[in-house]
């Protein structure tokens, strides 16, 4: 019969066990029986360890959670296994460093802050379009939402849901596109559109002088205007 020392010992374990199994499990089956994919995912922001033939490498194929996946930051490769945190639940492929995501994903972007970007992670190789606009604002590609490598933008109260990727690399050149910004006042303001190569003024619409260099300029954040410039410009 057990001693009253050895009851509390074993109580203990008990009570460890279910921690530990939340902390480290076997990778879930992907639908379809794909042996060169697995599903790992962080339960109620808990970091989960799946293990996993990482010999090959590992790449993200599709984000399940709304909670970002970011390599290196809430995902991660370490020997024999894949790991998860922060709430990141996804599908992995293995042994192809170089894959492309295996048919197209669909991200929600939401821009509650008109006066700044929202980054929403994706990986973009194949390329973006908006499916479906869920704000009053406008979504306008290349001026209130666009794409990076790395993530897809909204801005200015741009909320909307996005296709990513059609399983090939996006051969689409983007063109020109034209933008109206306003310094009120003579206050400093920041028209945020994706500058990929350069602007040029079309047409001055203020009486006060709009000079490249002094009241507008651009970045890759967009173009700016100040001292009373109120412009029209093309961006490409």
């Amino acid at each position: 019969m057990p001693t009253s020392a050895s009851r509390v010992v074993l109580a203990g374990l008990v009570a460890v066990a279910p921690a530990w199994a939340q902390q480290y499990r076997t990778a879930e089956p992907y639908p379809g029986n794909r042996p060169d994919v697995v599903r790992c995912e962080s339960a109620k922001g808990r970091p989960v360890s799946c293990d996993a033939d990482v010999r090959g490498g590992a790449r993200l194929v599709r984000q399940l959670s709304r909670s970002p996946c970011v390599e290196g930051e809430t995902w991660g490769v370490r020997e024999g296994e894949i790991w998860v945190k922060a709430g990141c639940r996804a599908d992995f492929r293995l042994g192809d460093a170089n894959a492309v995501a295996p048919g197209p994903q669909f991200v929600k972007c939401e821009s509650k802050n008109v006066s700044s970007r929202k980054h929403c992670p994706a990986l973009t190789i194949g390329g973006v379009q908006l499916i479906r606009q869920l704000s009053k604002s406008q979504c306008i590609q290349h001026s209130t939402w666009g794409y990076d490598r790395n993530s897809v933008w909204v801005s200015q109260g741009c909320r909307a849901e996005f296709q990513i990727g059609e399983g090939k690399v996006a051969e689409t050149k983007l063109g020109p596109q034209q933008v109206r910004c306003e310094s009120d006042r003579g206050r400093e303001r920041r028209c945020e559109v994706g500058v990929w190569e350069g602007a040029r003024m079309t047409r001055q619409l203020s009486k006060s002088p709009c000079v490249q260099g002094h009241s507008w300029g651009w970045d890759q954040r967009g173009v700016w205007v100040s001292r009373g410039c109120r412009a029209e410009f093309t961006v490409w």
